[in-house]
């Protein structure tokens, strides 16, 4: 490989290396290698931009199709590094491919860590939860607000892809150990987990049917549960699925089924 070559990495290119890994982060993922196959195709323009020759293409092609997993927002981190580390290697050849993957390796699970919590786990689910709420009352502003979320992780990736790109390693560093960001973080899991909460009381609804005794001497279930501990049968539920998902590895698709079904035949039955 020459060294010193006149290579230079436009916004136009980055832009567009943006673009195809916000769209193709899911559409590939798999098992074998997860975001390796959308993390390529993201890279290829820049990659046939840099390697001119077509063995160091391929060179770069193998080195980025090798298993990578992250928080596809927050991936911005890892991809602008990458953008920096492939076009300095590519311009003096003092950079190496098993760096370039080792960098992007270590980096997968803080960064992962750190979008699921503040991105994926924050924001987007209060702007989801904002919107069902809006949308449960009729509102059409439910609509814009399911946008909002997106435009947020949206803007993450934009953000951190150039931070990282123009300031490299330093500006991962600054990003996920900072004293502010911790705060951040810690609100907003608070303020995440009270909406939880009071989405949770508003919109699910257990209300029993049973009654013991006849005439005038019944006794309704619902009414003296309301009287002990109002809501318990919806908090127990909201348990029950905690339960299910953390401890038990239930999927929400054999979750959603099961709820589906059991309602049903509770109701068949009149005890629901």
């Amino acid at each position: 490989m020459s060294e010193n070559k006149e290579i230079s990495i436009s916004q136009k290119d980055i832009n567009r290396v943006i673009r195809r890994w916000y769209f193709a982060t899911e559409l590939s993922l798999n098992f074998e290698r997860m975001q390796a196959l959308a993390f390529t195709y993201a890279f290829l323009p820049i990659l046939k931009k840099l390697y001119t020759e077509k063995s160091e293409l391929k060179e770069a092609l193998v080195r980025h199709m090798k298993l990578f997993n992250t928080n596809a927002t927050a991936g911005g981190l890892i991809v602008g590094l990458t953008i920096a580390m492939e076009e300095e290697k590519a311009r003096t050849g003092k950079i190496s491919s098993d760096a370039i993957v080792a960098i992007k390796t270590g980096l997968m699970g803080p960064v992962a860590a750190f979008g699921d919590s503040f991105s994926a786990g924050t924001f987007q689910t209060l702007c989801i939860l904002a919107a069902s709420t809006m949308a449960v009352k009729g509102s059409f502003f439910a609509l814009p607000i399911l946008f909002l979320g997106n435009a947020i992780l949206m803007a993450e990736l934009v953000i951190t892809t150039n931070l990282t790109y123009k300031k490299g390693r330093d500006a991962i560093k600054d990003v996920l150990s900072s004293k502010q960001m911790r705060y951040v973080l810690y609100g907003a899991n608070i303020l995440g987990m009270g909406m939880m909460g009071a989405l949770s009381a508003n919109m699910v609804n257990l209300q029993s049917k049973l009654n013991f005794g006849f005439g005038k001497a019944a006794i309704n279930v619902q009414e003296n549960l309301d009287k002990i501990f109002p809501g318990i049968l919806t908090i127990l539920v909201l348990f029950l699925f905690y339960y299910l998902i953390g401890k038990k590895n239930f999927s929400i698709s054999k979750l959603i089924f099961s709820t589906i079904a059991v309602s049903l035949v509770l109701s068949f039955f009149g005890i629901f």
